[in-house]
């Protein structure tokens, strides 16, 4: 009867921590360009081909960095290379390059040709993007909009803002530059995928499947 009870019990101590092992998922924070329903079970199919469990979760950025610091998520898809500075823990980033973008002042067609041009004009920033973060510090007249680049361009047609900052990707996956107004780079943005750094032994299958769903996603297009 003992030896039946202590042979169970030792079963126990190597069985849990195998099935906890296996069954753990490291939480990634996907931009909204990437949440779609299609697009989350691809991210989730092409990590587990490299061999890593991943739980997707739609989160703007600046929700993102909170989580990532209170320990709700263990990684991004996207961040560019001042992440480390932005979330103020230690994370690691993968080999990967997701893209290099410009970073674009959206301004009627006219005098203004960069963004030490503007005076006091109302200028939009989707809420949580933080590529422009140093560029507008001091900069008294900005507008943070929830719902990116879509409401951005809604509320520039309507007069609302008079000019916005959006990456080059939002910017085309929103439709492009308005009629009336010109693009003028005002930055470059190198994006890599990234995890909190107790995480990093996961990099390697981590950029596998990073790799797999960006070749994925560039042939749906």
């Amino acid at each position: 009867m003992c030896a039946h009870l202590l042979r169970g019990f030792i079963l126990s101590v190597l069985l849990v921590p195998s099935v906890q092992a296996k069954d753990a998922c490291l939480r990634i924070a996907m931009p909204e360009i990437h949440v779609s329903p299609e697009n989350m079970a691809q991210y989730r199919r092409v990590m587990a081909d490299a061999g890593l469990c991943v739980e997707p979760a739609s989160l703007p950025q600046i929700r993102a960095v909170a989580a990532l610091r209170a320990g709700k998520i263990d990684g991004v898809f996207a961040g560019q290379d001042d992440f480390p500075e932005l979330v103020d823990i230690p994370v690691v980033p993968g080999e990967v390059i997701l893209g290099k973008l410009p970073g674009l002042l959206i301004v009627r067609k006219g005098p203004v040709t960069g963004f030490d041009n503007l005076t006091n004009e109302v200028l939009g920033v989707p809420l949580g993007a933080t590529w422009p973060r140093k560029l507008i510090a001091g900069y008294a007249n900005i507008v943070r909009v929830p719902r990116g680049a879509e409401m951005l361009k809604e509320m520039l047609r309507e007069g609302r803002i008079d000019a916005m900052l959006l990456d080059g990707y939002s910017l085309n996956w929103a439709g492009g530059v308005p009629d009336g107004y010109n693009a003028i780079p005002v930055a470059t943005i190198t994006v890599h995928s990234w995890l909190r750094a107790e995480f990093a032994e996961h990099i390697p299958k981590f950029d596998q499947g990073t790799r797999a769903y960006l070749k994925a996603v560039q042939e749906e297009e």
